[in-house]
């Protein structure tokens, strides 16, 4: 699989005028300088898409902070208008949640910003008294320290990282915490990811209606291979799609992930194939709100960035 290695420069970034390729398609919003662009961010509602029925207006593509530990990456995709950032407290044991905060003090407000927590559960589940106090201690104090690392005292939308059980991420445990910490304002959406067995972790939250968001891969290709670990997965695109219809029906915000994890994509023969195709692929199926895209230079959002265009 093609791998995106050439690297730019942020002062070559910024001569190419990305920003304003992708201020053609979103109506203006952006004209170069980050702290005029991030004040307009709210007021372009035409070019902003309702998540689901978290209330939230995202970008249809967003930024995944994951690899990258470079904060004026976060500051090049704000200046040209994305205002969804993806981070997960394991992303660089933490520090990643930390660089996102530095990168968006002063400006929190303007941003939706989504972080995510796993749920440590053994084989025996959440059977006992000890193992529920356990589990809830653990997700509070992941909550608590994603706040701190964000320089936040709220979170717009917060996952399960990597759900992989129904029956874990529907225990009344689970819910039970984003009730209280939705109520509490603590989060606006709650929501999981799913890297494998999202069909049926999809069919099932379809079924319980609890969960605001859903983050899932999704590509031109059906599968995906990490372009730094080399983990791999597939699934069946039609019943996926199935899935994200009828969660968008029930008023669920969809996410993609592993968007250029599928490889460089080519709308027809004449055309070479690019990251930038491979995510005007998705924008044009229209199944998902918003995509975290990880872009770990200069160059990589270059060429994203032009899917908006």
């Amino acid at each position: 699989m093609e791998s995106k290695k050439r690297t730019l420069s942020r002062k070559e970034f910024l001569k190419t005028s990305v920003a304003g390729m992708a201020g053609l398609w979103l109506s203006g919003m952006v004209n170069g300088d980050y702290y005029s662009a991030h004040a307009n961010i709210n007021s372009e509602k035409q070019a902003l898409i309702e998540l689901g029925r978290t209330g939230l207006k995202v970008t249809p593509i967003g930024f995944g902070a994951s690899r990258t530990m470079e904060p004026s990456l976060v500051m090049a995709v704000l200046e040209a208008g994305l205002n969804f950032l993806d981070t997960g407290r394991s992303y660089f044991r933490g520090q990643n949640e930390i660089m996102v905060g530095k990168a968006i003090a002063g400006f929190r407000k303007d941003v939706i910003v989504q972080s995510k927590l796993r749920v440590a559960i053994d084989n025996k589940g959440l059977e006992s008294a000890e193992e529920i106090r356990r589990v809830l201690a653990e997700m509070e104090a992941s909550l608590q320290a994603s706040l701190r690392a964000l320089q936040t005292d709220y979170l717009d939308i917060l996952l399960i990282h990597g759900a992989v059980s129904s029956e874990i991420i529907h225990h009344e445990t689970i819910t039970g915490f984003f009730e209280k910490e939705k109520k509490k304002g603590t989060i606006r959406a709650r929501g999981f990811s799913a890297h494998t067995n999202q069909v049926e972790l999809m069919r099932a939250a379809n079924l319980k209606l609890f969960y605001d968001v859903i983050m899932v891969p999704y590509n031109h290709r059906g599968s995906y291979v990490h372009m730094n670990t080399g983990h791999s997965g597939q699934w069946d695109q039609v019943a996926l799609e199935k899935e994200i219809d009828r969660a968008k029906e029930n008023g669920v915000g969809i996410i993609a992930m592993k968007t250029c994890s599928g490889g460089p994509y080519a709308a027809g023969p004449e055309i070479k194939p690019s990251y930038e195709q491979a995510l005007r692929w998705i924008i044009g199926r229209r199944k998902v709100h918003t995509m975290a895209v990880a872009m770990a230079n200069f160059s990589q959002i270059q060429e994203d960035l032009k899917a908006l265009r």
